[in-house]
């Protein structure tokens, strides 16, 4: 697989539950929706459909280079940014194994289709990748980039889990940047 990094930046984020202008905008324009169990459906670029990805209050939103937003556990989002002033954060650019169509097959990918329900649709190539993430099903287009945040394995070397997303292949090439291998 190849490793990638985000560029570094700062970012703008805003934490569900709070009172924020711009959480309320995006609701109203449907984006995000309060649901009745008091989670939010979140309309990013990949939740295609009528249903949302799913989060939680804490958790934070972020908006895509598009404006599209998207969600962030308050896990994963504190522990890689740093709070600058109000709503912008400095994102700490970790690096991270991605994989595309076209590479090899590897036992990352593997372990999503026998474990994650990760599949590959040849017929659709806006909706090749689909997995449920955040609640829902996620579509992303053939040429999107599979992002793995983090693999963990046993003593034996065996995938035990991943955590992973799917990223638009503009949004990937705007916001990461590839490692050399050497």
């Amino acid at each position: 697989m190849k490793k990638a990094r985000k560029r570094p930046a700062v970012v703008q984020a805003y934490r569900l539950g709070e009172e924020n202008s711009v959480v309320d905008e995006l609701t109203a324009e449907g984006e995000i929706r309060l649901r009745g169990d008091g989670t939010f459906e979140v309309f990013s670029t990949e939740a295609v459909g009528t249903k949302g990805e799913i989060a939680h209050t804490g958790d934070y939103i972020k908006l895509d280079s598009y404006g599209s937003p998207y969600p962030n556990s308050a896990e994963y989002f504190e522990k890689n940014h740093s709070h600058i002033a109000a709503e912008f954060y400095e994102q700490r650019s970790n690096e991270v194994s991605v994989w595309m169509y076209g590479d090899p097959m590897c036992p990352e990918i593997r372990y999503l289709m026998e474990n994650r329900h990760l599949t590959f649709h040849e017929d659709d190539p806006d909706k090749y990748f689909r997995a449920p993430l955040w609640g829902t099903i996620l579509y992303a287009a053939k040429d999107a980039v599979i992002v793995f945040y983090r693999i963990v394995r046993d003593e034996s070397d065996q995938i035990t889990d991943e955590e992973f997303n799917f990223v638009e292949r503009k949004e990937f090439d705007k916001t990461y940047e590839l490692l050399s291998d050497g």
